[in-house]
């Protein structure tokens, strides 16, 4: 037994001795043999001689360098001639058993094999990669040379035989193939990049994790700050890192979040003297990568906040000191730190606020008070630095600092959040960086102008929008903002256009924050006019309003405001000054802009009669006359607009009950469908009526008789107020031009479009609407346009109180004679009806019927279409019956309208410009007065005293007045008329 095993080894070591002479022959060339055989013995000594083991893997180098060059060669060729070489089949065996040995070693023993074949194969990468770099267009690019090399078989195949090693030793200790990774690419750098690149990828986490462990440890071993700088494998894990980032900066970010946090953890019982010097010596490391490479830096700072809160910095407080003999002094860490925020291209808004936090530290607990200031006051420093370096470049046009300002720039909703904070400091902060960008970049800055403008809340945030807008970083001449009113003019565009279009898609109410935005804008407009703010004496403000004139103005007429959102808009047109400004330029606004602010004011007027406080209520009357004023003074469309949307609203729209209107409501009634009316028109377009058309609608055919009616009004006070000052806003906008003698006057011809306006909306029909009253028997033919007329008086007592203010200023009151005389002809109507009823029936229609009988006679008493004693009718009737009333209207006052045309050319104007009529010429004779002397004869008790009064006591002054009326005209109207001049 023992003879044939010692006969086996006898026989193996003759049979390796063999082997090793033909392949020392082989190599050497004494002896020609083939490739794949003298391969096959090579393998077969590596495997079995390890002394052997060198000179057999430094032939493979020659072999796979060989085959590499015929690649290349091939290449070459194909490029030159455009024919493609044949490969070598030789070529191809020899990598194939090469390829299948080699993974069988690391297969079968990867502890024994893996490092050592890894180790062999990555410098051969790198030798080949340096060798051959610059050939056949190899060196082009990254990306190019990684492709070209991977369809040449010797090189993949080492690639094919370096990812093996690593997938056997990826559980247990690769750090012996990082290490070699690591230290090729030093050497061979950049011509081994593709090889670093195409590892990386296939082992991203593993590499990753591994190179920086590797670097960290190399950085440790440095002995000063330069040699940190200038470390090769430093400057090889940067590269490494660099190329993975494309693919894997997720990776890397992790990894690099991992060695940050496993440096703060501080394990006394099992760390040693060195994993304690390297959880030191992370953050500068990580300082120094990023130092190195700008993709890191970006990876490090993209959630550098969340990272590093101030909790963490204060425990990193405590290793400041070792830091400092890996920079070389706490000044240098300090200005790497400036440098570092001034070159990241992401996450500066998180370094920003990291920055801001820390000045605030005190908001953070913590028992060290000297340790709070110091971070506080290092913190303040480096902040300073940078936005001092940030304003350098700018003014002098650098480009050194692009980095950071694009980052804020990418980021610049999180500078937004900052610029609202109420800290002072952080806000001031936020504005600065605004500012910077916004010097080269016109849309962010309009951007950010715009959200401080809808967003703040304070003072301060409005003064840093001023701030913003004005500062000397911003190039205010630069188009087309200069054209359009400033920056601040397209800020207010870009935000009226877009609450249009959110108005015109979602209809609905305005949210609270553009109610802010409202109000920041009235406050705005105050500082601009108090002239107390210098950065606001350039009237940017003002500038920015009149270039978005008619959609602010179209917002205030046709959207949907809350009254204090409505009080905020009044009061900024009325500081507006609109149609002119102060300084004394004139300004002339589109014919669109009086259009929309006039329609606007007009509806701002009857939102201030619903409000309940009062103060505010008669603030709002005053701006609505004042503007009114000035609109109606400068464009006499906006008067005749105004006017017509003051008579029209207060008198037929759902606002009439604000003035006593009645509302009338009644139930809905079901089944419409089936209404006779819409039956028959089903059958005819037309519908035939008789003659007479009048149509009583007393129900409606299959539903039963009309509902009952419900009235609803408001309290007295509220009417007798609201009805006040719309006769006074009606007033406002009849008032002759500014700067005029006739600046305070109602004018003639102003009033008498409100009386033609009352014609046009009282009266249902165009015809018989002239100023004479035909016969009696006339009335007839109109009944119906008079009962229609009578009753819209009767629901709508505003009527009263217009007619009396077209009365007060005669002769306007003429042009409404069809409205008069539709009410007496009503008046006589009734009161015939009543028959022989008494005077001292107290019933309701009794009382309304003669309280608008009187109220008739008043408006034509005041308006002198009545002369006296026709005029005192109003004292009087009250006492009469029904047969003597209508006696009176009829011969009285029907026979005397009748032959004296109510007409402007009855009154004469006095030098005052007062329009009155004469009283001895205008006296009626007997024929229109001997009726009313005849019933008060027979009622001469109940109205002896009027009778003397009108009839036989004329006042001696009277008299005496009569005879110098052509000097004493005006006073005599006043004196005894009754009608005082000022009204």
């Amino acid at each position: 037994m023992i003879s044939q095993q010692t006969r086996f080894r006898n026989t193996t070591q003759q049979d390796i001795l063999s082997d090793l002479k033909v392949f020392v022959d082989g190599v050497t060339k004494q002896v020609k043999c083939n490739p794949l055989d003298l391969t096959k013995t090579a393998l077969s000594i590596l495997k079995s001689l390890p002394a052997a083991r060198d000179a057999v893997l430094s032939y493979f180098c020659t072999v796979f360098d060989k085959a590499s060059e015929n690649y290349v060669c091939a290449i070459e060729t194909e490029v030159s001639t455009g024919t493609i070489p044949p490969l070598s089949e030789y070529d191809e065996a020899i990598i194939t058993e090469i390829h299948s040995v080699l993974c069988s070693f690391v297969t079968g023993n990867a502890e024994a094999w893996a490092p050592i074949i890894s180790t062999w194969s990555l410098e051969l990468l790198g030798e080949i990669s340096t060798k051959y770099a610059g050939r056949a267009h190899i060196s082009t690019g990254l990306n190019e040379t990684l492709q070209l090399w991977m369809n040449c078989r010797a090189t993949r195949t080492l690639i094919d035989i370096t990812t093996q090693c690593l997938s056997c030793l990826i559980h247990s200790d690769t750090e012996a193939c990082i290490n070699a990774l690591l230290d090729t690419s030093v050497k061979h750098s950049p011509n081994f990049d593709w090889v670093v690149a195409h590892v990386g990828s296939c082992f991203p986490n593993t590499v990753i994790t591994r190179v920086l462990s590797c670097g960290l440890k190399d950085f440790c071993q440095n002995k000063s700050y330069e040699q940190g700088c200038n470390s090769p494998k430093l400057k090889s894990v940067v590269c490494i890192l660099g190329h993975l980032a494309s693919s894997h900066c997720g990776d890397i970010g992790t990894a690099l979040l991992h060695l940050f946090n496993s440096s703060l953890i501080v394990d006394n019982a099992q760390d040693n003297d060195a994993i304690r010097l390297q959880k030191k010596a992370t953050i500068p490391f990580l300082l120094h990568l990023s130092n190195l490479s700008s993709t890191l830096l970006s990876t490090i700072c993209t959630s550098i906040y969340h990272t590093i809160p101030l909790e963490v910095i204060l425990q990193l407080y405590n290793f400041i000191d070792d830091w400092c003999k890996y920079f070389g002094s706490s000044e240098a860490l300090q200005d790497l730190l400036v440098n570092l925020i001034l070159k990241c291209e992401k996450g500066a808004s998180q370094i920003i606020s990291l920055l801001l936090d820390c000045i605030f530290l005190e908001d953070v607990s913590s028992t060290d008070e000297v340790q709070n200031q110091i971070i506080k006051m290092n913190a303040r420093d480096v902040l300073e630095f940078v936005l001092q370096e940030i304003d350098f470049s700018i003014r002098n046009n650098l480009s050194q600092h692009h980095g950071i300002l694009n980052s804020l720039m990418n980021e610049i909703d999180d500078i937004h959040v900052i610029l609202l904070n109420p800290k002072m400091v952080k806000s001031q902060t936020a504005a600065k960086i605004i500012i910077f960008i916004g010097h080269n970049n016109p849309a962010v800055l309009i951007k950010s102008a715009k959200f401080l403008f809808q967003h703040a809340r304070t003072d301060h945030h409005l003064a840093l929008l001023v701030r913003i807008l004005s500062d000397e970083l911003i190039d205010k001449a630069l188009q087309p903002y200069h054209n359009k009113g400033g920056y601040f003019a397209a800020v207010l565009d870009q935000i009226f256009n877009e609450y249009i279009q959110e108005l015109a898609v979602l209809n609905n109410n305005e949210d609270e924050d553009f109610s802010q935005m409202w109000y920041n804008l009235l406050i705005l407009l105050r500082w601009e006019k108090s002239n107390k703010v210098q950065m606001l004496r350039s009237q940017i403000i003002t500038r920015a309003l009149q270039q978005n004139l008619i959609t602010f103005t179209a917002i205030f007429a046709k959207s949907r405001l809350d009254n204090k959102t409505l009080h905020t808009f009044a009061e900024i047109l009325e500081i507006l000054n609109i149609p002119t400004y102060n300084n004394g330029h004139s300004y002339s606004p589109p014919l669109q802009v009086v259009i929309n602010f006039t329609i606007g004011i007009v509806n701002y007027f009857f939102v201030c009669c619903e409000e309940r406080d009062e103060i505010i209520r008669l603030k709002g009357y005053n701006c609505t006359v004042e503007i009114l004023k000035r609109l109606c003074a400068h464009s006499n469309i906006a008067r005749i607009l105004a006017l017509r949307e003051l008579v029209e609203i207060a008198l037929f729209s759902n606002c009439n009950v604000l003035f006593g209107a009645h509302i009338k409501r009644q139930v809905p009634h079901e089944h419409n469908d089936k209404l006779l009316l819409k039956q028959n028109k089903k059958l005819s377009k037309t519908i035939p009526l008789t003659k007479h058309s009048s149509v009583y609608n007393g129900g409606i055919i299959g539903t039963g008789k009309r509902k009952s009616i419900c009235f609803h009004s408001l309290a007295v006070d509220n009417i007798a107020n609201n009805t006040t000052h719309l006769i006074r806003t009606i007033k406002a906008c009849c008032l002759g031009p500014p700067d005029s003698e006739k600046e305070t006057e109602v004018l003639q011809d102003n009033i008498i479009q409100v009386s033609l306006l009352l014609v046009q909306y009282i009266s249902p029909d165009v015809m018989y609407n002239g100023l004479p009253w035909p016969e009696e028997e006339f009335s007839k033919v109109t009944i119906e346009r008079d009962l229609f007329i009578r009753r819209l008086f009767s629901s709508t007592p505003l009527l009263w109180e217009l007619m009396s203010l077209v009365a007060v200023h005669r002769p306007a009151l003429c042009y409404c004679s069809v409205i008069i005389r539709a009410l007496t002809a009503t008046l006589m109507h009734q009161w015939s009806s009543m028959g022989d009823q008494s005077k001292s029936m107290n019933t309701e229609s009794y009382k309304s019927l003669m309280e608008t009988t009187v109220k008739v006679i008043e408006v034509m008493s005041l308006g002198q279409l009545l002369p006296p004693p026709l005029s005192g009718i109003r004292d009087v009737i009250s006492y009469f019956n029904s047969f003597e009333i209508v006696a009176i209207l009829r011969d009285c006052i029907w026979s005397y309208m009748r032959d004296h045309i109510p007409s402007p050319a009855l009154f004469t104007t006095d030098s005052n410009g007062l329009h009155w009529r004469d009283p001895t010429i205008a006296r009626p004779s007997e024929i229109y007065t001997n009726t009313l002397r005849i019933i008060m004869q027979r009622n001469i008790k109940t109205v002896g005293h009027l009778y003397a009064q009108m009839f036989i006591n004329i006042p001696k002054d009277e008299l005496i007045m009569q005879r110098n009326i052509k000097t004493v005209g005006h006073l005599y109207a006043q004196m005894f008329i009754n009608i005082p001049k000022d009204e």
